[in-house]
């Protein structure tokens, strides 16, 4: 620039240009201009800061929007647009001012509202600063390769969205658009584009699109924004993953389909998210209903082989898929070096699923017509079912891939994550009290698919005999004889009604587990056929197809699960397994052995008929609840055809929380994306009996922090000493450590008796359970209460104490309950003492006399029946 703009603002009450003296008083709410060679930023030394007190006086009810384009040749700064709007306090202005390079069109445009500045280049990067920010959050648009030296131009104001501060495009088609993220939603057209994101108060809105259109190569056109890692600092949520670690930018988080997985091909889990955090401040959330959404953070520079693709398994083909994501920097699986990841948070909106490095079952559901429909819906903003006679023809032209992104620049990670949170739906209400408790004990380590009353019986008398309390029973896996007809099998549980009675007087409630699959040669399926209520299908893959698709692995995994499918290997299982090698139309594979079909959860009747089934078991033999599996959307048929359309993957698994599981009070769900307003537990995915973090111990505290930093603070990890598959079992000190990292977690599920691994075992765990009794259930009422008003978490990372603390952004192996107690369990096999890191405070251990002021590190001692637990006295 040439020279130094004083400030410009717009006075509401002539909208006129009006040039003002330096000086003049300024609040959060008023608009800043900041104008220097190259355009200044908050927090520079010539940055300008403007204030028109005439502008809170008028209290204008309509705001009003100018649109033009006033060159100010003479500074080298041009308007872009301002906007005024009403405001609490009075009255807000937003402007857009582009730094300009005299004769030419403008090389960078600064955004700024309230306290939020983004500064957006024609090379398609940008700058975001806000509140409490010393140094920008980088972002960038990814341009095709032959706009990438060109300069973007500004959209003509007939093609540019009502309310928005900047539209920009450049060559080849790709358009950038920013709407300021607060204000009165009533004077915005746009503001529906970004109802999944009302509560933000602070940042900035972006479209991202791209014609949808796809090469001559095969390459997928998409709309892309990558955020920069570095400049954020330490990175939170995204999902659960089979390999989670804390921080996840610790994590090479592979680029893949954005819905929820069991075992996902890049290790992605049940409980999907749509935002991210940084210890920085920076929030940066997605439209969970974008088509074709992928994401991928730190992920490994070198892209996966074409021979070798990631891909989805399920049951055995597990053993042949590695445990991802890689953990950054460490050789892991058959990463045999220590690679880096590209440093990049990147999100995608997709023309396609389709994609040669990694296989998963949308690339078989839907065709490129409904694609395009999808698309069409989403980029007009329409949240109406669409129907399949709906599809038509849309011009190549108006068909584009869009991305809508969030981005805020917080003063710190804890107030960025409190954002996020304000967005999203919560529950008001919380799960029953008695979930949290007592404890819930599932026959599924133990007696897995051949359960019967006596076993149930038998546990429920061991329990107590063994000196437990009485808590949730679930009945696990084939208490059915056929797979959905929802009545006990009359050989395993002659008498399930008078079983349920006895258990109740004992002190038990009663559940039993479900999922949305229908057994072919059930009653129940029969019927649904004949009703519609089934999802149908396509032809399914020839067998020597199935078996041949992929790499190594994946050929090696399919054969093994066909054989397993059609013979229920391993043998000795009760009778009405297998038989599910060979799929029909309409039929999935699935981790059990029979044939399954899916239930139309689109159609309103299905939804019916199964809710009302499941009430008629409960009535009938006195059932207090339902464990509810599934719901992932990777489990439907290939060629899937519902009753409608589904707009993305995701909705399958809200249709199956919001319209069947939230029919019940006692429940759980394992399957979570735009699912926060659930009012019962989300569980964690199943976990291997390990120590590490690869699905094993050390994964629980990483999950559990995730599920708070998404909106899931009612979080049921999973059963104590993990599942127990392929022969593992947990010893001694693996149990004790287990029942310890639970024991203060928002509920407790047990499945393997601890009286069976040891009595030392038994003990120690009985000690665990009985500090949950006196440090979390005195305060889980006032937890409670908040995590179902706003989804505050109950059980908290560190840095929510003391945000600005850089030591507390790596601990990845303690949690906070509240704001005063903070526990510290061992989670390194043979450990005996470990270091915990208190936040500001005084702190003193749990039973313990020695006061300790934080920030400190502290070694504790930790013998095997000891849980490190500290609380706080004071601030």
């Amino acid at each position: 620039m040439d020279a130094c703009l004083a400030g410009v603002t717009v006075c509401s009450s002539a909208l006129t240009w009006k040039r003002c003296r330096r000086g003049l008083p300024t609040s959060p709410s008023s608009s800043r201009i900041f104008a220097r060679e190259g355009l200044g930023i908050p927090g520079s030394s010539s940055s300008v800061e403007q204030h028109e007190e005439a502008c809170c006086a008028s209290h204008e009810k309509n705001a009003k929007l100018i649109n033009r384009r006033q060159i100010m040749r003479r500074t080298g700064v041009a308007f872009v647009s301002a906007t005024v709007l009403p405001t609490t306090q009075g009255l807000e202005t937003r402007e857009a001012l582009a730094a300009i390079n005299e004769p030419g069109d403008p090389e960078e445009w600064v955004l700024s509202v309230g306290l939020s500045t983004l500064v957006v280049r024609s090379d398609g990067t940008l700058d975001l600063r806000g509140n409490g920010h010393a140094s920008p959050q980088f972002f960038d648009v990814t341009l095709p390769q032959s706009a990438s030296k060109s300069k973007a131009s500004l959209l003509p104001p007939s093609e540019t969205s009502p309310g928005a501060l900047l539209a920009l495009q450049w060559p080849e088609g790709t358009q950038l658009v920013v709407w300021p993220a607060s204000g009165a939603e009533s004077v915005d057209d746009s503001r529906h584009l970004f109802d999944w994101a009302a509560g933000l108060e602070e940042g900035f809105f972006l479209e991202i699109s791209v014609p949808s259109k796809v090469d001559i190569h095969g390459n997928n056109e998409l709309a892309e924004l990558n955020v920069d890692l570095q400049s954020g600092g330490r990175w939170y949520g995204g999902a659960h993953l089979l390999r989670q670690l804390w921080p996840l930018d610790r994590s090479q988080w592979e680029i893949g389909p954005m819905y929820p997985f069991d075992h996902g091909p890049n290790g992605l889990g049940s409980v999907v998210g749509a935002h991210w955090v940084s210890s920085c401040g920076t929030l940066i959330a997605v439209d969970p209903r974008t088509p074709m959404l992928h994401a991928g953070l730190n992920a490994p520079v070198q892209q996966r082989s074409r021979d070798d693709p990631r891909y989805f398994g399920v049951g055995i083909q597990h053993l042949t898929q590695e445990a991802l994501p890689y953990e950054d920097g460490v050789a892991s699986g058959i990463q045999k070096i220590s690679e880096r990841g590209d440093g990049k948070l990147r999100i995608q909106a997709r023309s396609t699923w389709q994609d040669e490095r990694v296989l998963h079952p949308w690339q078989a559901i839907g065709t490129p017509e409904s694609a395009r429909e999808q698309r069409r819906a989403f980029n007009e903003g329409k949240v109406v079912d669409a129907t399949y006679e709906g599809q038509r023809y849309i011009d190549p032209l108006d068909d584009r891939c869009v991305l809508r992104i969030a981005i805020a620049a917080s003063s710190d990670v804890r107030t960025a994550t409190l954002s996020a949170l304000k967005s999203l739906p919560s529950p008001q209400v919380a799960p029953p009290s008695v979930v949290f408790n007592r404890s819930t004990w599932t026959t599924w380590a133990t007696s897995h698919a051949d359960v019967v009353q006596a076993d149930v019986l038998a546990l429920g008398k061991a329990v107590i005999d063994n000196g437990y309390r009485p808590g949730v029973l679930e009945i696990d896996d084939r208490w059915q004889s056929r797979y959905g007809d929802l009545e006990f099998d009359s050989v395993k549980f002659p008498d399930p009604k008078g079983m349920i009675e006895q258990l109740h007087k004992e002190g038990f409630l009663v559940t039993v587990w479900v999922m949305p699959f229908l057994q072919e040669g059930s009653v129940a399926c029969a019927e649904a056929r004949r009703l519609g209520h089934l999802v149908e299908g396509g032809d399914p893959p020839s067998l020597v197809r199935e078996i041949s698709v992929g790499g190594p692995g994946e050929r090696l995994g399919s054969a093994v699960k066909v054989l397993v499918d059609q013979y229920d290997w391993p043998p000795g299982h009760w009778a009405g397994g297998g038989g599910g090698g060979t799929l029909q139309s309409g039929q999935l594979r699935w981790w059990g052995t029979q044939p399954v079909r899916a239930i139309d959860l689109t159609s309103d009747a299905a939804v019916h008929w199964f809710v009302a089934r499941l009430k008629a078991l409960q009535q009938k033999v006195g059932l207090d609840g339902f464990k509810f599996d599934a719901g992932e959307p990777c489990f439907l048929p290939r060629g899937a055809v519902t009753s409608r359309p589904l707009k993305y993957p995701a909705e399958y698994t809200q249709l199956w929380v919001n319209r069947v599981v939230s029919q019940f009070s006692i429940s759980e769900v394992r399957s979570a994306m735009g699912t926060t307003e659930y009012r019962g537990l989300v569980r964690m995915g199943d976990r291997d009996t390990v120590w590490g973090v690869d699905n094993g111990l050390q994964s629980l505290i990483p999950a559990l922090l995730t599920s708070s930093v998404l909106g899931y603070p009612f979080c049921l990890p999973d059963m104590i000493g993990g599942n127990a598959y392929w022969g593992q079992f947990p010893d001694t000190e693996l149990m004790v450590r287990w029942a310890q990292v639970s024991a203060l977690m928002p509920a407790v599920q047990w499945s393997i008796p601890p009286w069976e691994v040891s009595d030392e075992a038994s003990d120690a765990c009985k000690i665990a359970d009985a500090m949950r009794d006196d440090v979390l259930l005195p305060r889980i009422n006032d937890l409670l209460e908040n995590a179902a008003t706003n989804l505050t978490p109950i059980c908290r990372p560190l840095w929510w104490l003391d945000p600005l603390d850089k030591e507390t952004f790596n601990v990845d192996d303690q949690f906070l309950i509240g704001d005063d107690i903070l526990v510290a369990p061992v989670v390194v096999k043979g450990a005996r003492n470990r270091k915990v890191y208190l936040p500001a405070g005084v702190w003193s251990e749990y039973k313990g006399q020695e006061n300790f002021t934080g920030p400190c590190w502290v070694e504790v001692e930790a013998p095997l029946m000891k849980l490190p637990v500290f609380i706080r006295s004071s601030v």
